[in-house]
């Protein structure tokens, strides 16, 4: 069932996905969507009506459906995904990447990066993510978990237990 905090939580999520701070996102929008109102609805301060909804879903080009319905569960059991930190900084550090590989490790590193705060985990080295983090990530950067895990897995990013 889909709760208030749920939709707070994607709105918010797919923000950090992005890498925008709610002042660029109002900068961005041409200033439709005030920087201290997509705030308050991240936090769940305040209503998210179907409109604003709609323009916020537009503005960040993923489905209306991504920020209002709970997304269905995964098949099966899945483990979780732990990422190679250190490897991730050295890759963003090669200026020879592609811009749209660019942009999925750039929103990769963002995402981790406040999966880190929220949890206190700052050894910098590794991080396991749920299978559900994987699941937001691939979702606010537009592509399946399985294109995510492969393009981390070919830059050797995933440490796969054994």
């Amino acid at each position: 069932m889909t709760t208030i905090e749920l939709v707070s939580s994607r709105v918010r999520a797919i923000r950090i996905a992005k890498g925008l701070t709610l002042h660029e996102v109002e900068v961005a929008s041409n200033r439709r969507i005030r920087a201290v109102v997509l705030g308050s609805y991240e936090r769940g301060d305040r209503t998210l009506s179907v409109r604003m909804a709609i323009v916020i879903a537009e503005f960040y080009g993923v489905p209306l459906s991504y920020l209002l319905e709970e997304p269905e569960k995964p098949a099966g059991k899945t483990n979780p995904v732990t990422l190679d930190l250190r490897r991730i900084r050295m890759i963003m550090a090669d200026s020879t990447l592609s811009p749209r590989l660019n942009s999925t490790l750039r929103s990769a590193v963002t995402f981790t990066g406040e999966i880190i705060k929220l949890r206190n985990d700052w050894n910098g080295e590794l991080i396991s993510l749920r299978s559900s983090d994987m699941t937001l990530l691939a979702a606010a950067i537009g592509i399946h978990q399985h294109e995510l895990e492969e393009i981390l897995r070919s830059h050797r990013l995933l440490i796969e237990a054994k």
